[in-house]
């Protein structure tokens, strides 16, 4: 009997350890996330770093460049936006003279977002500032880690994402659910 209730106790004392060890693991990961929050914010306040744009418009240039051409449909999924604030971002594009938008070719009713020249100077500009922002950073990270890096960034973008899609759940259903990792 005796030697039971230690086993019970000794399995008590490992749960609240190895729980405790989640808090501080967690309470660690949110803390560094805080300083990477904060360092991302006072790199990207500066419109100099998104080469004049807002950052709204920072984002909606990389994406419509990366594709070469967008509807306002598919804009606003790749930037987690409803239609009437992307369409505030597409319009001042096209008042800067940073894009062009046209009827789809396939449908009569829907609007393409392309970059013209200035907007493609523009995208250049801002990709070769994160570049140098980018390489700058992994100068200081030894080199067999970069793979490493760009794979938990990964992860870990693709969880917020998914986060701040109300995907998540708070009971941790969506996180087993999306047992990849």
């Amino acid at each position: 009997m005796f030697q039971t209730v230690v086993r019970y106790n000794n399995c008590i004392i490992q749960l609240i350890e190895e729980a405790a060890v989640e808090t501080r693991t967690i309470e660690r990961f949110r803390a560094k996330l805080r300083e990477i929050e904060r360092a991302v914010w006072l790199q990207t306040k500066s419109e100099a770093l998104c080469c004049g744009v807002t950052m709204a418009q920072c984002h909606a240039i990389l994406e419509i460049g990366a594709a070469g051409e967008l509807n306002l449909k598919d804009l606003a999924a790749r930037l987690g936006l409803d239609n009437s604030t992307l369409s505030r971002t597409v319009e001042s594009l096209v008042q800067d003279g940073l894009a062009d938008r046209t009827l789809s070719k396939e449908d009569r009713r829907a609007t393409v977002i392309q970059l013209n020249k200035k907007g493609h100077g523009a995208l250049d500009g801002i990709n070769s500032t994160w570049n140098r922002i980018c390489q700058d950073m992994f100068r200081g990270i030894p080199r067999e880690k970069h793979d490493q890096l760009v794979e938990s960034v990964s992860i870990l973008a693709e969880l917020l994402t998914g986060c701040c899609r109300n995907q998540c759940s708070t009971d941790g259903t969506a996180a087993k659910r999306r047992n990849r990792f």
